[in-house]
């Protein structure tokens, strides 16, 4: 029972993603789009890395008055990359405005501190380094990044704290900030429906942030990493509204955008592995949290790690158990096969060994054929020899019959008429040695008639000097021993008493003609039964 229960889960779990994959075609092909993208990942970021070495070897010839521009370029370039780097560059910035004493660009630097920090999970030392923060006298561009900061750092501690009354008060104080961003931010800019949609998202209006983020997107000079973001909230606000397909299908998008802009510290891929582990896609589920946990520990992130950590764990029980399932299938499937394999060699074997009894058998029955033909050529050949011969002594017998009953009456007559004398004389006419030799002629003349080539296969026995020539088509006396023989009187004893023989006399004639043959002398009676 365990077997049979072991072969179905295996079966169901090969079986769900195709269902998924037949039922929800549209995120099916988001993610065959996305599995294309990470196939890229590396030509992605071989660009970006080009990129930065291009910024390095300008800022080795820029004028020291001039780098902190590109000190910036190279900040963003890294800020989502890698988090060591960017936090060394960020206290590069730092130190520059400090070298300047230039307000503007410590506000700056300070803010790329305090996304450095709470990109790395450190919201603590984030906190300290925004509340050093002092943006008095400070342009409208260098408020609006710092109230962006602000605003960020509230939201992004609201979502790890997750604890009521404490994550409303942060999303309060992340709108207070928002409020003060949105007076730098002109009317219809993507930069005000960001930020009112993640406000919108953050206070849990679903539909009404829907709404502004799509219009964000709808926007001409978008780039990937704000579409990587955008998108990813969208997959989220229908992940809480319970649309796990428009999700997928959002979240998926995300990570190509993060994938092509090559940015490291990113949720979208590993919240798209969730889902898709709930749907029973383990494959890409773990193939995907695996891509999420490389990505935080190249970036640094211990947040992201921790949470991804969390979730890797649990995919690949689940994986472990279909894997094992599988290689369990596939023993009894082996298993299976090994017996079936048995059963067929042991079922050839089985009819292999039958094969032979038949052949067996059919060669006893060819060899009985074989046999029943020769008897039956034998008693074809008998039945002519009978006919042939009953007819010719019926005639025999006839005229053997009309002389001896001439004989009588020729004896009856001198009898009755006393002529004793003349009936010595009478008895004198019949002569037995000229009937003998007349009975031997019409032998010889039926038996000829018979096998009409019995002389020559005769003297074939022979070597030339020892063959006997014969006259008028008539036997010899030992010709007519095997001629009996041939006829099936295989008895001395009858051969002699029709030949008018002693016994001696017929096996002294035997002898010395098969010493005479040139075949061997057991053989040569059979050589004359073989003669047609």
């Amino acid at each position: 029972m365990n077997t049979l229960m072991k072969l179905y889960l295996s079966f169901l779990f090969l079986l769900i993603p195709l269902l998924c994959v037949a039922n929800n075609g549209e995120w099916e092909k988001r993610l065959y789009q996305l599995d294309q993208s990470l196939e890229k990942k590396k030509v992605y970021e071989h660009e970006k890395l080009e990129n930065i070495k291009r910024l390095k070897q300008r800022l080795k010839t820029t004028p020291r008055a001039d780098r902190f521009d590109i000190n910036r370029q190279l900040f963003n370039e890294y800020s989502s990359y890698q988090y060591d780097s960017a936090y060394v560059y960020a206290n590069h910035l730092l130190a520059e405005a400090h070298r300047l004493q230039n307000p503007n660009y410590e506000v700056e630097a300070r803010c790329d501190l305090v996304f450095c920090l709470l990109s790395a999970g450190l919201y603590s030392e984030a906190f300290n380094e925004l509340h050093s923060i002092h943006i008095d006298g400070t342009s409208a561009n260098v408020r609006k990044l710092y109230f962006t900061m602000a605003s960020r750092l509230y939201y992004d501690v609201s979502d790890y704290t997750r604890t009521e009354p404490y994550q409303s008060q942060y999303v309060k104080q992340a709108g207070v900030y928002t409020d003060s961003l949105l007076h730098y931010l002109p009317k219809g800019s993507a930069e005000r429906l960001y930020a009112i949609g993640m406000r919108q998202m953050k206070e849990r209006k679903y539909e009404a942030s829907l709404d502004t983020f799509k219009q964000f997107l709808q926007g001409r000079r978008v780039d990937l990493h704000h579409k990587a973001i955008v998108t990813s909230c969208i997959g989220w606000i229908y992940l809480f509204l319970k649309e796990d397909d428009q999700a997928m299908d959002y979240l998926a998008q995300a990570a190509i955008y993060d994938n092509e802009g090559v940015v490291r510290e990113t949720t979208a891929l590993c919240t798209l592995a969730k889902l898709l582990y709930r749907e029973g896609d383990i494959q890409h589920a773990t193939e995907y949290v695996r891509e999420s946990l490389s990505n935080a520990n190249f970036y640094g992130a211990r947040q992201r790690v921790i949470e991804v950590s969390s979730v890797l764990p649990i995919i690949e029980q689940d994986r472990y158990k279909i894997m094992q399932a599988q290689r369990n299938a596939i023993a009894i499937a082996a298993v299976v096969f090994i017996l079936f394999l048995i059963g067929l060699l042991m079922a050839g074997w089985f009819i292999r060994k039958q094969m032979i009894k038949l052949k067996k058998a059919q060669a006893i029955i060819a060899r009985r054929n074989q046999q029943l033909e020769a008897k039956n050529e034998q008693l074809e050949e008998v039945n002519k020899i009978k006919d042939e011969y009953i007819g010719r002594s019926f005639y025999i017998n006839s005229e053997y019959i009309n002389k001896v009953e001439k004989l009588y009456r020729s004896i009856d007559r001198k009898i009755s008429m006393k002529r004793f004398d003349d009936l010595r004389s009478s008895l004198k006419e019949s002569e037995l040695g000229e009937e003998r030799k007349s009975m031997f002629i019409d032998f010889d003349e039926t038996f000829l008639k018979l096998f009409p080539q019995f002389i020559e296969n005769y003297n074939k026995l022979f070597d030339e000097p020892d063959q006997r020539p014969v006259e008028k088509r008539q036997l010899t006396t030992e010709m007519r021993i095997f001629a009996l023989i041939r006829l099936g009187i295989t008895d001395s004893e009858r051969i002699a008493s029709f030949l008018n023989y002693s016994v001696h006399t017929i096996n002294t004639y035997k002898t010395r003609v098969k010493n005479r043959s040139n075949v061997d002398n057991d053989k040569f009676e059979r050589y004359i039964m073989e003669i047609n």
